[in-house]
């Protein structure tokens, strides 16, 4: 059995970037703060953006089914080069009901159009994270 990864990154209720990285991402400074205030730094504005990873399994070099979402936020300086997170979203940990639901119908429907059985496939408990 082999695992498999995809990943989504949503600025607001927009899915911005399915699979890969986007490039800009590498080359900011991650700073982990206390909150995601940041002792003010993003109370100027700056942009929220949202990381969900799923996990999946694989056999025999086929998509079997998903089980994991890692979820994380984290806010972009108006200056631009720094991206401001909690501890948890660092960890990708944050509650999946941190998502909204327009975010997991997204998830959802991206998952279903990339494997249908894969879907159908994943368990009961999965699924719901997903739903409504």
């Amino acid at each position: 059995m082999a695992w498999w990864t995809t990943q989504f990154i949503f600025q607001g209720e927009i899915l911005i970037s399915e699979g890969l990285e986007p490039p800009a991402l590498r080359n900011l400074e991650w700073i982990v703060a206390d909150s995601e205030d940041s002792g003010g730094k993003l109370s100027n504005g700056g942009e929220r953006y949202t990381q969900v990873i799923v996990s999946g399994y694989a056999l025999y070099g086929r998509l079997r089914g998903y089980y994991a979402l890692g979820v994380a936020h984290w806010h972009l300086a108006q200056e631009g080069g720094r991206a401001f997170w909690n501890e948890a979203s660092h960890r990708h940990s944050e509650p999946v009901a941190s998502l909204t639901p327009s975010q997991r119908a997204i998830i959802r429907e991206c998952l279903i159009r990339f494997d249908a059985e894969a879907w159908e496939t994943s368990n009961a408990s999965f699924r719901r994270q997903l739903e409504g």
